[in-house]
């Protein structure tokens, strides 16, 4: 629970950190209307569909069908991996012709998207660093998130919250936006019951899911906001980082 609150108040900065950003430079994350589909609830079907491919991929994963990952290009390939496990949402968007943009991808100002990600990930990490029990300074946590071995984090991270998106797109655009973010916030806690149980999760461990739903609330309502999946992962992918000891030090 500590892990939590500290999360919560690391999330919670880099929200308010994006929406003083949103207040300053307004062209970056412009409002727009909401995407429309002639037949909201078929993109729904055809994306659950979708997930229920990639997670058949995963389970080909778990079973040694994939491609080697030690070595220097270890790293490298298992970034393959990632994506090969998530293409059936890319499949989609091509089968379906629809653009990037379904899935919160936007390459419109995207060197000031990433960089203001990557700075309200660095204030986000500076709170964790500094609310959480036994955490290493911010200055040592930093370079262990970016280090070169955790770039299939980073890829897996990307993947999720592109698959999140299209998931929030679909759904918004036939259900609107607040019941939205309360459906994919469950969803999204919900996505991680088959790797806890496959890990000998107990229930009470499973309890943790509860703050996974209300992160999932306060994050994925700023993200309907903005529409932006580059920030988004910048902080998501910080934030995850810090579940391990050898980054944060908690537990060393």
């Amino acid at each position: 629970m500590e892990h939590y609150g500290s999360l919560y108040l690391s999330y919670a900065a880099a929200v308010v950190g994006w929406f003083a950003l949103s207040r300053i430079f307004p062209k970056l994350w412009p409002k727009q209307d909401l995407i429309t589909f002639p037949k909201p609830w078929r993109e729904i079907g055809y994306v659950l569909l979708a997930g229920i491919a990639v997670v058949c991929i995963g389970q080909l994963y778990v079973r040694g069908w994939r491609l080697p990952n030690d070595g220097p290009a270890g790293p490298l390939l298992e970034s393959v991996n990632q994506i090969l496990i998530f293409s059936p949402m890319f499949v989609l968007l091509a089968l379906r012709r629809q653009p990037l943009d379904t899935a919160w991808i936007r390459w419109d100002k995207f060197g000031w998207r990433i960089a203001s990600g990557l700075g309200l990930a660095l204030v986000a990490l500076l709170v964790y660093s500094l609310v959480r029990d036994g955490a290493d300074a911010w200055w040592r946590i930093v370079p262990r998130v970016y280090a070169y071995e955790n770039l299939p984090h980073a890829v897996q991270v990307f993947l999720e919250d592109v698959a999140i998106a299209m998931l929030a797109v679909r759904f918004s655009a036939a259900l609107g936006v607040r019941s939205t973010v309360l459906l994919v916030a469950a969803l999204f806690a919900a996505g991680h019951i088959p790797t806890m149980i496959s890990n000998g999760a107990t229930p009470s461990e499973l309890t943790s899911l509860v703050g996974d739903a209300f992160l999932g609330v306060l994050v994925i309502g700023t993200a309907m906001r903005s529409r932006d999946i580059w920030w988004i992962w910048c902080v998501h992918f910080a934030m995850d980082m810090t579940q391990f000891a050898r980054v944060s030090g908690v537990g060393d």
